[in-house]
């Protein structure tokens, strides 16, 4: 499994496009792996995308990607910075030419409720060119030679709008953890039901070493899911852990992020990593 960062960053991005912290300030001097964008990510090269957020055509130029050759779409909740449907708007009729395949686009409720709201308003849905397939939590389902479970996360409103995901191929298994807190019991509960054992986990840093909070982790609430994953036997001594989805509100930069995630033998993101866990 090859999982692509197209971006690491949370909604208002490093710099963030109105601020003079520090962080912003550094991020704008060094640019590199400081610059963050809106967090999406590619799996497979493109057999499957995570979220679409006003940041993807950015990805799209930067990273030399073609999304009409991606035929699937997974969404996992309805804030502008992981899914940004007036974009997705430009794959219907009048908009573009040439289109043999639709994009399957899978996402929860909440998600659907945004999503037809913009697509509506643009003639309504045409699904020779996007067709949209609600998933619900804890329910197990099938996407181009991908198994994903689905589950809630601590995010949005708190009533199942937001989804994380667990994503194996077989023989390979991400978790997703991002733009959410701690997960919830019946997380590790439903994850251990289904003999889930991961390979790869990228986790939610958004806070970085600020206090903690119900909406997103960090890096105390990382180190503390680590350890519960290893204690409930969902990883191995093998597993592959990133820290990911960063706030310039958290206060460092890539490189402290790094120096103090590495001594935990964990990755920090950036923007255009890619991790391969055939090469592990």
């Amino acid at each position: 499994m090859k999982l692509t960062y197209l971006g690491t960053g949370a909604a208002e991005r490093v710099p963030a496009i109105f601020c003079k912290c520090r962080v912003c300030d550094h991020a704008r001097q060094k640019q590199g792996k400081e610059i963050r964008t809106q967090s999406q990510f590619l799996l497979d090269d493109g057999k499957l995308m995570i979220d679409f957020p006003g940041d993807a055509y950015l990805h799209m130029m930067k990273h030399h990607l073609n999304y009409n050759d991606i035929e699937y779409l997974l969404i996992s909740h309805w804030h502008s910075d992981h899914l940004y449907p007036e974009d997705l708007v430009f794959r219907l009729p009048y908009y573009s030419a040439g289109l043999d395949k639709p994009l399957h686009i899978y996402g929860n409720e909440a998600v659907k409720e945004l999503y037809d709201r913009v697509i509506n308003s643009e003639g309504g849905p045409n699904d020779h060119f996007l067709q949209y397939h609600t998933i619900q939590p804890f329910q197990k389902f099938e996407v181009n030679g991908y198994t994903i479970y689905p589950f809630p996360a601590r995010h949005g409103m708190f009533e199942q709008d937001s989804f994380n995901f667990a994503i194996s191929d077989g023989r390979d298994t991400l978790l997703t953890t991002h733009d959410s807190g701690y997960p919830y019991p019946e997380t590790f509960d439903y994850l251990e039901q289904e003999k889930v054992r991961l390979t790869l986990v990228s986790l939610d840093c958004t806070s970085q070493t600020k206090g903690k909070n119900e909406s997103h982790m960090n890096w105390e609430h990382n180190q503390e899911l680590i350890q519960e994953l290893r204690a409930r036997n969902l990883c191995t001594e093998d597993t592959i852990f990133v820290a990911n989805h960063f706030s310039h509100n958290g206060g460092l930069t890539h490189k402290e992020m790094a120096a103090l995630t590495e001594q935990a033998g964990v990755i920090t993101s950036y923007d255009g990593l890619e991790i391969d866990t055939a090469l592990r």
